[in-house]
């Protein structure tokens, strides 16, 4: 008798653990593969991301052609308009075939606003809306916007999907934990790899998506971010110093895209060396830069040291090369100011030292 409920125990035991053996792990494969969505799913967020601060830059060349027309405000939307259908191609060849309907409406939008945009070159930007060709233009932001959102549910779904397998699965292992202690220390030490490799992930797209990729400094992006924290309190006294680099463009025409990169790189370390710790230098995109200052206070001696520290000739092709800058201040105006307004006034700055240079 003992040994029939030996052997009955040892079998109602043995299948215990097989049952919670397949079901431990068909549980660990669908939070597997809800992580692995998750991954995928943050991976096409970053690259519909990248479109839309395309778009933003499309959208930017325009508005600056409409404030100050001029051909060389007209040759950065021309470089702006053509730098989109080449991320759209990069982009189609990096995501699943399921999202080529939407970067074909993005092809066919982007044509449609490049039309308007030509044809409406001449035409003068009213006092409400400097964009002439803005409908197309929000098109394709609401069609972004629409897809990245989309994949945002989903990244949700799956997380969420995540978070009911693994509790579901922590209820499982606890009711059987005397006779699977073993399954519950490998699921918890699983579950925790698992969990600090997707915090590792996300770390370094967030970095990635706040970083201009050739020169290290932060992004458009970053930013905005930063100047939309500071701008919010009430004593701030902040002011934005843009950037421009004169006689750049004759450097990829002469020497290749290569050298002007090299150039860039440069540019960002002399950059970094003239402004202060607590000053924030960033890459806007081409050969634009700026330098957000919190303080506000000493914007004249970092202005100073930068035009000091690009006076210097720089290196291009073993050579010296005289490259200067453009620059244009802009102060903050009490609290809640939007960032966009401070970067236009900059921007207007600028292009007004632009053109006091070159009479």
């Amino acid at each position: 008798m003992h040994r029939v409920t030996s052997l009955v125990t040892s079998m109602l035991v043995a299948a215990a653990l097989l049952g919670l053996a397949g079901t431990t792990a068909a549980a660990l494969t669908a939070i597997s593969r809800a992580n692995d969505r998750v991954v995928s799913t943050r991976e096409l967020v970053s690259q519909f991301a990248l479109l839309r601060e395309a778009l933003s830059e499309e959208s930017f060349a325009e508005a600056g052609y409409r404030r100050s027309a001029s051909d060389e405000a007209w040759q950065r939307v021309e470089e702006a308009v053509a730098a989109m259908p080449l991320l759209i191609q990069q982009v189609r060849e990096e995501v699943p075939s399921s999202n080529g309907l939407a970067l074909s409406q993005l092809s066919v939008l982007n044509a449609r606003y490049v039309r308007q945009l030509r044809a409406t070159r001449d035409t003068p930007a009213t006092d409400g809306d400097d964009r002439v060709a803005g409908p197309a233009l929000d098109a394709m932001r609401a069609l972004l916007e629409a897809t990245i959102s989309r994949h945002r549910d989903a990244v949700t779904e799956a997380t969420e999907q995540q978070s009911d397998l693994t509790r579901r699965l922590s209820v499982l292992l606890s009711s059987v934990f005397a006779l699977a202690f073993g399954v519950l220390v490998w699921v918890f030490r699983l579950d925790r790899r698992e969990q600090r490799r997707l915090r590792r992930e996300s770390a370094a797209h967030r970095t990635r998506a706040l970083t201009d990729p050739l020169t290290g400094l932060p992004n458009r992006a970053a930013l905005l971010g930063t100047m939309e924290a500071e701008l919010a309190r009430a004593d701030t006294q902040a002011a934005l110093l843009f950037l421009d680099l004169d006689k750049f463009k004759p450097v990829n025409d002469t020497w290749g895209h290569h050298a002007g990169d090299a150039l860039l790189q440069q540019v960002a370390l002399r950059l970094q060396d003239a402004v202060r710790e607590d000053d924030f230098a960033a890459r806007l995109g081409g050969d634009e830069f700026a330098v957000f200052l919190p303080r506000g206070s000493g914007v004249e001696a970092v202005e100073a040291r930068i035009l000091a520290a690009f006076a210097r000739p720089f290196e291009v092709a073993g050579q010296p090369f005289d490259l200067h800058t453009s620059i244009g201040m802009a102060r903050s105006r009490g609290a809640s100011q939007d960032p966009d307004e401070l970067l236009r006034r900059a921007d207007e700055a600028l292009y007004r030292a632009k053109r006091a240079r070159c009479p």
